[in-house]
């Protein structure tokens, strides 16, 4: 199956994330980061802008920038709704090519681990560097994967794929309408550090059904050593792992979730 990064934030996928617009868990820690650098910000796939419509709101200067159209048509409109005009891109990170350059970029909720593969992936942080002023901050999250089901010593032990489908989440469109979305894993490769998927949509207005549409996805798990390098080999300086949005060094107490904050030299072009 080729691999196409933005089907999974397209059509009614893009109706699924545009409903998550809780800003609870990541909100404080990237808005801290905002701050702190005192300048323009730029929220690298920022979808909906369930944090850059936020900052706006609160004064900070932010823009973003996202590879899906159909995520920053929702964008926009939830700003007018708003009465907010943010400046939207339309580019994936690997390509990051924008007139500006940013005083801190940041990208929320592990969408890093939508870039495959280490060359775009490494691509992606030089151009993250490359937009930002000297001395610039950088802060991104990721994920470990979870491999517990693979075991290649023992292919009885190995999972087959696809696997069946089940239930995901409903999201409450108002009225009648809602959306349910289920998902089945269709690949899991731990030497490659990537996971595919398949998420199944369902749009309803009471018992009718409106449409149905299926999206496919990957992830690529970036492990902490192999970000730190990556990092570093970006030009990156003051490069630090955090667990779970808190000050603490990523560890095994921590969920999964690291986060990278990094800096542009102060010398750096």
């Amino acid at each position: 199956m080729a691999y196409d990064e933005i089907d999974l934030y397209s059509g009614l996928a893009a109706l699924h994330w545009s409903a998550y617009d809780d800003p609870a868990w990541d909100h404080d820690f990237y808005k801290r980061i905002v701050e702190q650098a005192d300048g323009l910000a730029l929220d690298v796939a920022c979808g909906a802008g369930r944090l850059l419509r936020r900052y706006l709101q609160a004064g900070l200067a932010v823009e973003g920038v996202d590879s899906s159209a159909d995520m920053l048509a929702v964008c926009r409109r939830k700003a007018e709704a708003d009465s907010l005009s943010p400046v939207l891109y339309c580019q994936p990170m690997q390509a990051l090519d924008l007139p500006k350059r940013y005083q801190s970029i940041y990208v929320p909720c592990g969408s890093f681990t939508c870039v495959i593969g280490q060359e775009n992936a490494l691509e992606a942080l030089r151009r993250f560097h490359r937009h930002l002023l000297p001395g610039g901050v950088l802060a991104f999250n990721t994920y470990y994967g979870d491999w517990e089901d693979f075991d290649y010593n023992d292919p009885a032990k190995e999972r087959l794929y696809p696997t069946d489908w089940r239930p995901h989440v409903v999201k409450e469109l108002g009225g009648q309408r809602r959306l349910v979305v289920e998902r089945r894993t269709t690949g899991v490769d731990p030497v490659e550090q990537v996971v595919n998927e398949q998420r199944r949509y369902r749009l309803y207005d009471g018992d009718a059904l409106l449409a149905e549409e299926v999206h496919a996805g990957q992830n690529h798990w970036y492990f902490k050593k192999e970000m730190l390098l990556m990092l570093r080999l970006a030009g990156f300086v003051d490069v630090q792992a955090k667990g779970d949005y808190t000050d603490e060094d990523f560890g095994p107490q921590h969920s999964g979730t690291i986060v990278f904050i990094c800096r542009k030299p102060d010398t750096a072009a």
